[in-house]
């Protein structure tokens, strides 16, 4: 499965994330918790706690929820990347070294 077409994860639909999760091979009992939770693309962004996917979402299992925290920030630092002009990655990369 290939992820959403939309690039902007800020404005994702529902199907959008299920789309993004699919991508990232996650099972469909995760997509059930998301299904149930209505996650859009917002929201997903704002998760960041293994506890609030354990207790609020409902991922019980450790391994599931660090997976998914872990294709959230990845996500979320790609975004970062294309939000920054090409002079600000050139400045990153000379403070970088």
């Amino acid at each position: 499965t290939s992820p959403p077409a939309n690039p902007d994860p800020t404005t994702w639909s529902l199907h959008d994330v299920l789309t993004w999760l699919r991508s990232k091979h996650f099972s469909e009992d995760v997509l059930e918790k998301f299904i149930e939770q209505d996650i859009t693309g917002d929201v997903l962004l704002s998760l960041d706690d293994l506890k609030v996917l354990k207790e609020e979402i409902g991922t019980l299992a450790f391994e599931k929820r660090v997976r998914v925290l872990n294709a959230i920030a990845a996500l979320r630092a790609s975004l970062e990347k294309r939000k920054l002009k090409p002079q600000d990655r050139a400045r990153r990369r000379t403070r970088n070294r």
